[in-house]
């Protein structure tokens, strides 16, 4: 059954700006399994397109569950990829299935996040 639904919209420039004020911000929002890949990323648009979208997912995460920012923090879960590029999200404070889409184009990013509640009586 669904728990719940969140969705965000994110400008991929805005974060570039903080960033670039504030370069600590992707060690705020991302967990060392998504710094390494983050990392990786050989442009800089490549990585702040990768930063939005983490942080994006998070938002929308955070939405899903009711709680928002604040009462679940950026290092509660990581937003990883499967070898097929397949986004998915690495949690303790969830046991349901979480499913997440992640788009983007040049100025943005959108994700969405459904979480199931896991029937136990099955």
């Amino acid at each position: 059954m669904i728990k719940g639904l969140g969705v965000d919209i994110a400008e991929i420039d805005r974060v570039r700006k903080i960033y670039g004020r504030h370069p600590r911000f992707a060690d705020k929002v991302l967990t060392s399994e998504e710094m390494a890949v983050f990392l990786t990323k050989k442009t800089e648009k490549a990585q702040m397109t990768y930063l939005t979208g983490r942080f994006s997912a998070k938002e929308s995460f955070t939405k899903a569950m009711g709680t928002g920012l604040g009462k679940i923090g950026f290092h509660d879960l990581s937003v990883l990829n499967y070898e097929s590029g397949q986004p998915y999200i690495k949690t303790d404070i969830f046991e349901g299935n979480i499913q997440i889409s992640i788009s983007d184009t040049d100025e943005l990013v959108i994700t969405e996040v459904i979480i199931e509640d896991v029937d136990k009586s099955e």
